[in-house]
């Protein structure tokens, strides 16, 4: 997607004005973003690996589907729209929580506000260009895949999956 505008948000969650998506590392300003967990009816996620050539965690197992929340947009209006940009998939949403984090990449700290939403859907995932695959894991063989090799998945992935555990199981 081209360049465009998110809202920027003060420490309460609260818009305070608008930037370019771009202009985030230099500016630093705090923004909003959102993660979807996806089951399936055998309660299995599914969890995508992210295409070699994204600019943040490249070939890293993350989310459903991520992303900011654009310019006007709430967290649900953005959940249902990376959904199915990503996924091309459809379902209803459940908000399960809403934190703020930061992370550091290339030596600026990035803030934002992430609203985590859980949704339930048998459909077959159809990729867009941002992933290259995805897999079925259960709730005990993804917490051990995390644990035991916490490289192959993106810092927020861990951190959005560890902020609604008690939520999931």
């Amino acid at each position: 997607m081209a360049d465009h505008y998110v809202d920027v948000v003060n420490e309460n969650d609260e818009v305070i004005g608008k930037e370019l998506k771009s202009r985030k590392p230099e500016l630093g300003f705090i923004s909003r973003v959102v993660a979807v967990m996806l089951r399936d009816s055998d309660n299995n996620f599914i969890v995508c690996k992210r295409a070699a050539h994204k600019e943040i965690f490249a070939d890293k197992y993350d989310l459903a589907a991520c992303g900011n929340v654009n310019l006007g947009e709430d967290y649900t209006q953005a959940a249902i729209r990376e959904l199915r940009e990503e996924l091309n998939i459809e379902c209803p949403l459940e908000m399960l929580d809403q934190f703020y984090q930061e992370f550091e990449h290339k030596g600026d700290k990035l803030k934002f506000f992430c609203g985590v939403f859980l949704g339930h859907t048998d459909e077959e995932p159809k990729l867009n260009h941002e992933l290259v695959s995805f897999k079925r894991m259960s709730f005990e063989e993804l917490e051990q895949e995390m644990e035991n090799n916490p490289d192959k998945f993106c810092p927020g992935f861990i951190n959005d999956f560890d902020q609604v555990r008690t939520k999931l199981k």
